[in-house]
C-alpha cells in the first residue's frame, strides 16, 4: 500500500490535507491564501504482512508518475550516486518515548528524506542545507508518531493501538463519574452537566 498525503487535488494524492485558521466557523473563514503544506507532502509505505511496518517518507509521486519537488526544495546527490531531497517546508516525525500511553514522553523532532534518511531539524524550516543524517535512526512509523507537514499535523495509529483504545463504553463510564462530582463553573459557579452522545443539548443544569 503506498498512500500519498498532500495539499494537491491530481489523482496521485490520496489524502487531500489542508489547513484551517484556528477558531473559523465557516467556509469562508477557512479559505487559505497560501498555504505551507507541500502540494505532494508525503507517501507512507505498509508492508502486506504482520507486522504490517510502515514507513514514510518525502514528497510523493504526481500524474507523471515522477516524484515531485519544488524549486526550492533542498537536493542533493549521495555518495552512493542517488539523488535524495527535502520538501520545501520538510517533513517532520517525532516517536514518543516509552509506547503510546499516558506515561509516553515526547521524543525528538526529524526531518525525513525523499528517500527516508533520517535527518537533524533545519536551522530554519525552508533552509537549503539539510541538517546531519541520523544513521541510528529509521522512518518507520510507531503508534502515537506525528507527522507535522507545516501546516497540519498528522497523529499516526497502528492497528493494534485503536485495538486497546477506550471504547464508548468506557468514555461513557467517565462521563457519569464526572458528572456524579458536580463539578461546577468556576465563573458562573453554576453546576455543569456533560452530555451523553444522545443527548448532546444538554450542557448545563
Amino acid at each position: 500500500a503506498l498512500p500519498i498525503y498532500g495539499r494537491s487535488t491530481e489523482s496521485p494524492i490520496d489524502f487531500v490535507v489542508t489547513d484551517t485558521v484556528s477558531g473559523s466557523q465557516s467556509n469562508d473563514e477557512t479559505q487559505i491564501t497560501q498555504s505551507t503544506i507541500s502540494r505532494f507532502a508525503c507517501r507512507i509505505v505498509c508492508d502486506r504482512s504482520p507486522p504490517y511496518t510502515a514507513r514514510i517518507y518525502a514528497a510523493g509521486f504526481d500524474s507523471s508518475k515522477n516524484i515531485f519537488l519544488g524549486e526550492k526544495a533542498a537536493k542533493w546527490k549521495n555518495p552512493d550516486g542517488h539523488m535524495d531531497g527535502l520538501t520545501t517546508n520538510g517533513v517532520l516525525v517525532m516517536h514518543p518515548r516509552g509506547g503510546f500511553t499516558e506515561e509516553s514522553k515526547p521524543g525528538v523532532w526529524r526531518e525525513i528524506s525523499v528517500c527516508g534518511d533520517v535527518y537533524t531539524l533545519r536551522e530554519t524550516r525552508s533552509a537549503q542545507q539539510r541538517g546531519k543524517l541520523v544513521e541510528n535512526e529509521t522512518n518507520v512509523l510507531q503508534d502515537g508518531s506525528l507527522v507535522d507537514l507545516c501546516g497540519a499535523t498528522l497523529l499516526w495509529r497502528t492497528a493494534d493501538g485503536l485495538f486497546h483504545t477506550p471504547t464508548q463504553k468506557h468514555i461513557e463510564a467517565l462521563r457519569q463519574e464526572i458528572n456524579a462530582a458536580r463539578p461546577q463553573c468556576p465563573v458562573g459557579l453554576n453546576t455543569l452537566a456533560f452530555p451523553s452522545i444522545n443527548r448532546k443539548d444538554v450542557v448545563e443544569e
